[in-house]
């Protein structure tokens, strides 16, 4: 009786140490094949020549739809906006990015994206100073534009709910919640802690 159990015991171990070796053969080869497309992929990209940036990729601020830019511009909004910047409607990878317009043009890019989010930035610092001035209706006209534009600053969607939040204004919550849902945010951490964000605000609000 030892013996039989003993037995099956070590035709168990062998089946399930034979099904292990299976698996990880596979996900070598799979793990090799995925490396493979990842270098000639790279190789591709980096062999494409410098090639000139969309027009329409640049973005060109317009500041008059905005209120009245404090003076000396301690935000540096004004600054910001007077920068080369480049807006991408959806996230583009590296990659992407060099088999589009060429290795030598990464860095360009990154640049002038940088300047884009550094206006968002800015333009949230602004919102956040006119809420803390007790200027609810220029501060939504601020972060009303930074939305727009697709800012992913968590701020400036907080400092948004916040407004709608001391005004009880569900209709504007969920309308702001319903945009975050929606959009595709480069950070999904980021969009997750939005949406609870606002849903506790809604939730606070007596019905």
């Amino acid at each position: 009786m030892w013996f039989q159990i003993t037995a099956v015991f070590f035709v168990l171990l062998f089946w399930a140490i034979f099904f292990v070796a299976i698996q990880s053969a596979r996900m070598r080869r799979k793990q090799s094949k995925l490396t493979q497309r990842f270098l000639h992929d790279e190789n591709e990209a980096n062999s494409v020549r410098k090639q000139p940036l969309d027009p329409e990729l640049f973005f060109t601020a317009d500041l008059k739809e905005l209120p009245l830019m404090p003076e000396g511009d301690p935000h540096k909004v004004e600054r910001a906006a007077n920068r080369k910047m480049i807006r991408f409607d959806k996230p583009m990878s590296n990659l992407e990015l060099k088999k589009r317009y060429g290795r030598l043009q990464l860095e360009y890019l990154a640049h002038y994206e940088e300047n884009f989010n550094d206006y968002l930035r800015c333009l949230t610092k602004w919102g956040e100073a006119l809420v803390q001035e007790e200027n609810p209706a220029d501060a939504l006209r601020v972060l009303h534009h930074a939305i727009s534009l697709g800012s992913e600053y968590r701020n400036t969607y907080k400092l948004t709910a916040d407004i709608y939040a001391n005004a009880k204004d569900t209709e504007n919550l969920e309308e702001l919640l319903s945009k975050v849902v929606f959009y595709t945010f480069r950070d999904p951490a980021t969009a997750n802690h939005i949406i609870t964000y606002i849903q506790e605000k809604i939730t606070e609000i007596p019905t």
